[in-house]
């Protein structure tokens, strides 16, 4: 068994359960500490695959040997900004400036978008990667749905980061671009679905 690995576990699972005991209980701090629990495991995770350049979250030594290289440090730059993520979502709750800070977002929510299409590209880079057994049945039944669902991934992140561009340099050409494609999309749902976004203990 890795220390590692299961140190990085162990942050997760623990934050994680005690999330949940926080919220039935009504520990608004306990909450905060959880998911800064949780955001400390995944940071852990992702500084590792960096540094090692090999896969994180793995309980053997040889574990997942075949993603050594540049998936893992796709893996660890998606794990270190979900950590960070979440590290700083603690940090503003447990300060009360989460409802600010949402709210600024919701405004001007160019970085955001930006930020949120570079993790979708780099998740679609690693499912793009095949390095297991070959195989008929496996390229029809795995690796084909899994190219097809990396490419939707890497199409809709860089359309995300050219939105969050247009946003950040020109909010009313970015208006303008929701206004018309919104319907469509779906857009003004999700955009309500944002402001009526509630996390419990902030």
């Amino acid at each position: 068994m890795r220390f590692f690995g299961f140190l990085e576990y162990a942050f997760v699972i623990v934050g994680a359960t005690g999330m949940a005991a926080a919220q039935y209980f009504y520990l608004p701090k306990g909450f905060h500490l959880g998911l800064f629990m949780v955001g400390a495991g995944f940071a852990l995770g992702g500084l590792e695959s960096l540094a090692t350049r090999r896969m994180s979250f793995r309980m053997a030594t040889h574990g997942a040997e075949r993603y050594d290289g540049a998936p893992a440090v796709i893996w660890g730059m998606l794990t270190l900004a979900i950590g960070a993520a979440l590290i700083a979502a603690a940090y503003l709750m447990e300060e009360g400036l989460w409802r600010a800070t949402v709210a600024s977002v919701a405004r001007r929510p160019g970085l955001a978008i930006a930020a949120a299409g570079v993790l979708a590209i780099a998740a679609g880079a690693l499912l793009m990667f095949h390095r297991g057994r070959r195989g008929a049945w496996r390229m029809l039944l795995i690796r084909v749905p899994k190219a097809f669902l990396g490419l939707v991934l890497i199409v809709a992140g860089a359309i995300a980061v050219v939105l969050g561009v247009i946003e950040w340099i020109d909010p009313q050409s970015y208006a303008r671009i929701v206004r018309r494609g919104g319907d469509a999309l779906g857009l003004p749902a999700v955009q309500r679905w944002w402001r009526d976004f509630e996390i419990p203990f902030f």
